[in-house]
């Protein structure tokens, strides 16, 4: 890598995200998948993961807002994009034409919608949104789905379900998700609409249910969707987190460090200082509660991690020098610094301190085995 990029980057590893789409296949029993990039890829760089995911013959996408979709069209990404989330009704017929696919959640919204693309002779693609059971978006009774499938400027092509509790494999929770699949099919099989369901939990803890897609989210790059269970083997982590050490000094027995003083050197202590913090996405919460990797070896954060660097103890490990490479979140899940076990410690999700991942953050994407691209995003 250009030492002009040396400070903090995350490294994307293309052939894994590859692999894991191969194992979702197997696990998908047949149905097509969805690949969701909504939030950057979950923080991984939504244009080049696509462009991977292409390679692997995925054509169906999903993301969260217009804009998201907008970025995939300008990236030159093949397949239908999927909008989850409200899109104003004059934006829909400012980007007809594209491969877009729009959630239709309520009748007042479906209503306007149909109206309007009557207007002006054309027909709205659309997957309908079903509430079974998050109390989120989504129609919930039979009389609502037939009004929306009534409007004739729509072109409904599916329906969908988000579950609540797939990822977990209580008996309750069990339960409960089959009850969602069953609210789901017993309103859309009858009518002949396609159907998904399964999101990263459904896929690999259900995989018997039916339906006509799967919608593959955080498995896909290679994190378990609940920490508590495993995921099939084959699945592996996508990301890591990498910097470099800037400056290293001696402190003696006494002296404190960082913001609020609250490290004192148990003894003379060799500091690291290191090139990320709070602003690239070091999660302040693992101040004096976290460890990184360099040279081999496990160092310690010593006091609070600030905006833009972290000091670490660096005593016990040998031959450290400035430039050396440090792993701030490891993408293996069994190492101690993975991002998942970071998660555990804080009381947060992996979902959330992967797209926490700063814009300043450059993402080097690596294929075949080699470095094959840098994402700047600023």
């Amino acid at each position: 890598m250009n030492n002009f990029y040396w400070r903090t980057w995350a490294e994307i590893n293309l052939d894994a995200l590859k692999q894991n789409i191969a194992k979702i296949r197997e696990l998908s029993r047949g149905k097509e998948i969805i690949a969701v990039v909504k939030a950057n890829a979950y923080g991984h760089g939504d244009v080049q993961c696509a462009k991977a995911l292409n390679k692997c013959g995925i054509k169906h996408f999903a993301v969260s807002n217009l804009w998201e979709a907008q970025r995939l069209t300008s990236g030159d990404i093949d397949g239908e994009i999927l909008i989850f989330g409200y899109c104003d009704i004059p934006l829909i017929f400012d980007n007809l034409g594209k491969n877009y696919i729009f959630t239709v959640g309520d009748t007042e919204y479906a209503e306007k919608l149909s109206a309007l693309a009557l207007e002006k002779n054309v027909k709205i693609p659309v997957h309908i949104k079903i509430d079974t059971g998050m109390s989120r978006v989504g129609i919930n009774t039979a009389e609502q789905l037939d009004f929306i499938l009534s409007q004739k400027g729509l072109d409904c092509r599916a329906g969908y379900t988000h579950f609540a509790v797939a990822d977990s494999l209580d008996k309750e929770d069990i339960e409960f998700t089959d009850l969602q699949q069953k609210r789901l099919l017993d309103l859309c099989k009858k009518r002949g609409l396609k159907t998904h369901s399964q999101n990263s939990g459904g896929i690999i803890y259900h995989g018997e249910y039916e339906g006509d897609f799967v919608r593959a989210g955080i498995v896909m790059y290679g994190q378990r969707p609940d920490t508590r269970f495993p995921v099939p083997e084959g699945i592996t982590p996508v990301f890591s987190l990498k910097t470099v050490v800037s400056q290293l000094k001696t402190i003696d027995e006494g002296v404190t460090v960082s913001y609020g003083r609250t490290f004192t050197a148990g003894r003379k202590t060799r500091l690291a200082l290191v090139a990320c913090g709070y602003a690239d996405g070091f999660n302040r919460r693992l101040s004096g509660n976290w460890s990184v990797l360099v040279n081999g070896k496990y160092a310690p954060i010593c006091g609070r991690i600030c905006m833009d660097q972290t000091l670490i103890d660096v005593t016990d490990v040998p031959d450290i020098k400035v430039g050396d490479v440090v792993t701030v979140y490891s993408g293996a899940e069994d190492s101690p610094c993975s991002i998942e076990r970071a998660a555990n410690r804080i009381g947060t999700i992996n979902y959330e301190l992967l797209c926490a991942i700063g814009t300043r953050v450059p993402r080097i994407y690596t294929e075949d085995g080699k470095e094959t691209e840098i994402q700047r995003y600023i």
